[in-house]
């Protein structure tokens, strides 16, 4: 306990004009910003103390560069024990563990309080993962004070990875305090301790610390055969046995051993417990340090801002004081000029007339009453309030274009350079706040391992955000090597063993993780818009960057359409087993004759069908002819046999004889047609013109027998 009394007394006083300057600033930030001297001064001469507070809109410009910055934290191996998947393993369960606790709110908060004071601060946790199990969870937490922290004034380095000790102060009720901690009464103290803890106990409030500090030990380590490094300090001397049998590397090395307690003004409420992990839990975000000689001045974006905050406060002030005094009366006249119409002339600011009237009065020449000149600013105050502006802007490095507003650069590139000029003035936050956020990934990387050391189901969080259930420490069979009571030792052999490798933290810094889907979605969008023939390429990957419900089913159903080559490659990288190979495709050639065969028989079949339509045709017209020439045969033997009965003269029925032949003719003609099915053939040739000549003669016979009446007619006619 004396020990930690002077190490708060050695880092507060260190610190002391550090922490009242940041408290300053942040009071200064929230509004008060008049010395209550100046404030009482003008009070009493009854002056405006007016606040126009500017400096949040700079401070949000430098908190907001770093909220769209949100630095990812990446692991790599480091030693051949490692590899990348297990490296991608770690990754996923640090992105749990900060997608669990709102790790970015955290960060946030801790950048506000490292902008405006210089300093703030956030905290590793272990805690149980609810009430009813004994497994824990690793957290991130915010130190509400940040400004309070008192780090070991030894150390220099910027995450303060290389303090001995910490204390993280937090003030609470006396009321509360004795609830809490009803055993330890707030007048009991050390007399040894009485210097060091100055204003830890006050009338409404107790001071409570965590301390942590660092002890010197040794670890002893192990190379084994393939390379991997494991800590075998607790190990067993069997197991030392073995592996030195192994041919593994063993040996000593110095380190150190975290604990913590919780302390008030001499007392100790909590015992030491020891930390386990290797580092001190707590991660500083530092602003601007100088460092003088031993002395360090830490500082945000206000300590230097607020000079010229308060110019700008007073010239607006002075400004508004000027303003009031000026006349407020706004005609100048005589008094015989507004008697008769004094009410008229006294509700003119509050009544719309059309004119006003007044009475001519001889002292001044009949003159009418003049309007006064408004009130008007100093022009040395409006100069003052632009030159504070101005200073503020130049002071923290943030103008115009930076901010937003107008300014003398015309050009969209002129504009882009003065805001870069505001981003490089103010990176130093940016560049620390990443470097804080990597100490978090590498104190959450030791303790992954401590934490995490049985089997058990845990959850891994993907660089999209889709939390995925996972398996680790699990033990799947048993590894023979070495020498034992039977000549062979045996360890057991785990499945996503976290206690194995040794592995690095970097940083990635930029647009997030869903600004960066973003511009991937429209840059495949615009390549496949150019280029279509890509789509079958990339197009599970394009649906998979989209937010349509069910993207996932499509993109696995554009994924079996991918070509084997690309299967092939992305069953390698994932590790799954490659899809079965679709039968070969025949070669262009082979396509070819196949195509042109398959057009021949088309064609082939084509003209059959054709050829066998037009004889289907051919034949049903000859059927018909041949009908209608029965038809007409049978017409004509009925008039023959009519002109037989009716009339005697041989001239009729001569007539109809020849109409009777004639038919015959065309009903022979028909048979001819008929028989066309069999051209070519002599017998048909030759039966053809047997009945073309039997059908001639008779027609010639008919034709003669028709000749005679037509003679027998002209005779009589003669007689």
């Amino acid at each position: 306990m004396v020990q930690a009394a002077k190490r708060w007394a050695a880092g507060y006083e260190a610190e002391r004009e550090n922490i009242s300057q940041a408290y300053e600033d942040l009071r200064f930030r929230a509004g008060d910003q008049w010395p209550k001297e100046a404030i009482a001064q003008r009070e009493a001469d009854q002056a405006p103390c007016l606040t126009i507070n500017r400096i949040p809109q700079f401070v949000r410009q430098v908190t907001g560069d770093i909220r769209q910055g949100r630095p990812a934290i990446k692991v790599v191996p480091v030693d051949d024990g490692g590899d990348e998947a297990a490296a991608e393993l770690r990754a996923g369960i640090i992105r749990y563990i900060e997608n669990r606790c709102d790790a970015p709110g955290t960060y946030f908060s801790a950048a506000d309080s490292q902008v405006n004071s210089g300093i703030g601060h956030w905290r590793v946790i272990t805690e149980y993962a609810s009430q009813t199990t004994f497994n824990q969870e690793i957290g991130i937490q915010l130190v509400q004070d940040g400004v309070s922290v008192v780090w070991d004034p030894d150390a220099v380095d910027l995450t303060r990875k290389d303090a001995m000790w910490c204390f993280v102060p937090v003030d609470i009720a006396i009321d509360a305090y004795k609830e809490k901690y009803p055993d330890a009464p707030v007048t009991d103290f050390s007399p040894e301790s009485e210097g060091h803890f100055e204003g830890w106990i006050t009338t409404s409030t107790v001071r409570v610390a965590e301390y942590f500090y660092k002890k010197p030990a040794r670890i002893t380590l192990a190379l084994t055969a393939d390379g991997a490094i494991r800590d075998v300090t607790e190990a067993p001397a069997e197991e030392l046995a073995a592996l030195a049998q192994q041919g593994a590397r063993i040996e000593e090395r110095d380190s150190f051993k975290v604990y913590r307690c919780l302390i008030t003004q001499g007392r100790i409420l909590e015992k030491p417990a020891l930390w386990p992990g290797r580092y001190i839990p707590i991660v500083p975000l530092l602003g601007e340090e100088i460092r003088i000689g031993p002395r360090v001045i830490r500082h945000g974006i206000v300590r230097f801002a607020r000079d010229p905050q308060r110019m700008f406060n007073y010239f607006a002030s002075k400004q508004a004081e000027v303003i009031a005094l000026q006349p407020k009366a706004p005609w100048l006249g005589t008094e015989r000029n507004f008697e008769e119409y004094e009410d008229e002339w006294e509700n003119a600011n509050t009544e719309s007339r059309p004119y006003l009237r007044y009475t001519p009065d001889p002292s001044n020449g009949n003159a009418a009453p003049q309007r006064v000149q408004p009130p008007v600013s100093s022009q040395g105050v409006s100069e003052g309030l632009q030159l504070a502006a101005e200073n503020m802007m130049a002071v923290i490095g943030i103008h115009q274009a930076g901010l937003g507003e107008a300014s003398n650069e015309k050009s969209g590139r002129a504009i882009l350079a003065r805001q870069r000029e505001g981003d490089v003035g103010t990176f130093v936050y940016l560049d620390n706040f990443a470097r804080a956020v990597r100490h978090t990934g590498v104190i959450l990387l030791d303790l992954i391992p401590h934490i995490y050391d049985t089997e058990r189901t845990i959850r891994i969080v993907g660089e999209d955000g889709r939390m995925t259930p996972l398996r680790v420490n699990q033990a799947v069979g048993m590894v023979v090597g070495g020498e034992g009571d039977d000549g062979e030792a045996a360890t057991a052999q785990k499945l996503n063993d976290l206690s194995v490798g040794a592995y690095d933290v970097v940083i990635e810094q930029g647009p997030s993780y869903s600004t960066k889907r973003e511009e991937a979605k429209d840059g495949m969008a615009t390549l496949v818009q150019a280029v279509p023939s890509t789509f079958g390429l990339i197009g599970d990957l394009y649906v998979q960057a989209q937010d349509w419900p069910m993207k996932d089913q499509i993109a696995k159903r554009l994924k079996m359409g991918l070509p084997p080559a690309i299967q092939q490659m992305e069953a390698q990288g994932s590790g799954e087993q490659p899809p079965p190979q679709p039968p070969q495709q025949p070669s262009p050639e082979a396509i070819a004759a196949q195509q042109q065969a398959q057009a021949q028989g088309a064609r082939i079949q084509m003209d059959g069908a054709k050829t066998q339509s037009q004889i289907a045709t051919e034949e049903q017209q000859r059927r018909i002819d041949l009908a209608r020439a029965q038809s007409d045969l049978v017409d004509a033997e009925s008039a023959r046999a009519i002109a037989a009965r009716e009339a005697s003269d041989r001239s009729r029925k001569a007539e109809a004889e020849i109409a009777l032949i004639e038919a015959r003719r065309t009903l022979a003609l028909a048979q001819i047609g008929a028989l066309g099915c069999r051209a070519g053939s002599a017998e048909a040739e030759a039966e053809s013109d047997v009945a073309m000549a039997q059908h001639d003669a008779a027609l010639r016979e008919a034709q003669v027998f028709a000749a005679q009446p037509q003679a027998l007619a002209a005779d009589t006619d003669g007689l």
